[in-house]
């Protein structure tokens, strides 16, 4: 019993209830960028409404994978909103969001971006969400 219970918190550090991972659609230009960006001290942010970052797809681009956050789904704020506050925050070297968010709204998120020092990239967004 007792080791049963030592073998638990032994892979309680684990997220057990992640969902399988694929690789996304991200242009090789893109993952080198991201590469550069995850040596910084800041965070590498994905949205809610992108795939879950693929840590093999990631690492094999030499990304730090230590830096990466894929947020939570907000049901107060829209997408485009987050990617705002988490470029004003200058807490993220890169946030990537997929490109569901109008053509106006992604020259908006780049021009802020580039005032905050920040990169915004687009990618393709989640095809199934079944959370």
């Amino acid at each position: 019993m007792i080791q049963a219970q030592t073998t638990a918190r032994t892979f309680s550090k684990y997220n057990v209830l992640a969902q399988p991972t694929q690789p996304m659609n991200i242009d090789p230009l893109t993952l080198s960028r991201l590469a550069g960006l995850s040596n910084q001290k800041q965070w590498i942010l994905f949205t809610a409404e992108c795939p879950r970052p693929d840590y093999s797809q990631l690492a094999s681009s030499r990304i730090s994978c230590k830096k990466i956050i894929h947020m939570k789904a907000s049901q107060k704020q829209s997408e485009f909103e987050i990617v705002m506050k988490a470029i004003q925050s200058k807490n993220a070297s890169a946030v990537i969001a997929s490109n569901k968010i109008p053509l106006a709204e992604q020259s908006l998120l780049c021009d802020l971006a580039v005032q905050c020092q920040c990169e915004v990239f687009f990618v393709e967004g989640k095809t199934n969400q079944y959370h």
